[in-house]
């Protein structure tokens, strides 16, 4: 009896299975398509778009940041602007360098000293007690050979005569014996007596000072007066004095629309290849060695 109970309960669901598989086949074949577009056009009130008015900008005005108890100038909402000051130091200022002062515009190469045509390059005493019985050492500039000479003697091709010839003895300090020896010559060509000193050379009385600039390679000027006014590539320069011992020189460059006036000490380059060494004054002074000794430098 309970077998056939159980065979009718399957029959029935078997039933309401097959049914509802029934009715949903035939709701999904009344539905439409997705995918196909749907076009809705009321009758009596079709679709216009509605006009949007653009939004009318609202003026603000910002209050200015006050200064804080630091210094320092920012909002509530904006964080402070930091500078760099000329010491490398944070401030609440902006700093810009100052520009670079314009160049002097020109440079010393050199003074220039021409020698004497004769020079004294030393001497050998054949008895100290005897002026007369020495032999000088003559350097002939022109002719660059040397010319041995005794007091008294002339010599034609050098064009000179040897006057006289004395030794100087003098003590330092410390009562150390120096001697001075000097040469009068009689210079043929210009009639005039020089004297010449052992150890110190000798110059004519006339000099070159010889300018140049790095703003302009052409530019080249030869002075020999002080004061002297004259044109450089940066402006107008008077040379205002000249040290042969220093060897320098001061220049002044005179005030313009755009730069005030300018007064330098200058000095020879040293990396200047036609640049000399300084002007200086030889040792006059040395200390006495034995009578006979040939003495040149």
């Amino acid at each position: 009896m309970i077998k056939i109970y159980d065979k009718i309960l399957l029959f029935i669901a078997v039933l309401v299975l097959a049914g509802g598989g029934f009715l949903y086949m035939q709701k999904s074949a009344a539905v439409p398509s997705l995918n196909v577009p749907i076009y809705v056009q009321p009758a009596d009130n079709p679709y216009l778009p509605e006009a949007v008015s653009s939004p009318t900008p609202i003026e603000v005005n910002w209050p200015e940041a006050s200064e804080q108890s630091t210094g320092w100038r920012y909002d509530v909402f904006t964080p402070p602007k930091i500078f760099i000051d000329e010491n490398g130091q944070f401030s609440e200022e902006g700093w810009e360098p100052p520009e670079p002062p314009s160049p002097f515009g020109v440079y010393l190469v050199q003074i220039e000293r021409k020698s004497y045509r004769i020079q004294f390059q030393g001497y050998m005493q054949e008895d100290p007690s005897d002026a007369s019985k020495v032999r000088l050492l003559m350097y002939d500039e022109e002719a660059q050979k040397t010319v041995f000479a005794r007091p008294g003697e002339e010599k034609p091709d050098a064009e000179f005569k040897l006057l006289n010839f004395d030794v100087e003895r003098l003590r330092d300090e410390n009562n150390n014996t120096m001697k001075i020896a000097k040469a009068t010559i009689l210079d043929q060509r210009s009639g005039e007596e020089v004297v010449l000193i052992d150890g110190e050379r000798r110059y004519d009385s006339g000099f070159t000072t010889v300018l140049r600039s790095d703003e302009d390679d052409s530019f080249n000027i030869e002075l020999t007066d002080a004061p002297y006014e004259f044109e450089g590539p940066t402006g107008h320069y008077t040379l205002l004095e000249i040290s042969l011992e220093e060897s320098l020189i001061k220049v002044k460059k005179h005030s313009s629309d755009n730069e005030e006036e300018d007064i330098r000490i200058l000095k020879a380059r040293a990396d200047d290849a036609s640049s000399t060494s300084p002007v200086t004054t030889p040792v006059r002074n040395v200390p006495e060695k034995a009578e006979n000794t040939f003495d040149m430098f």
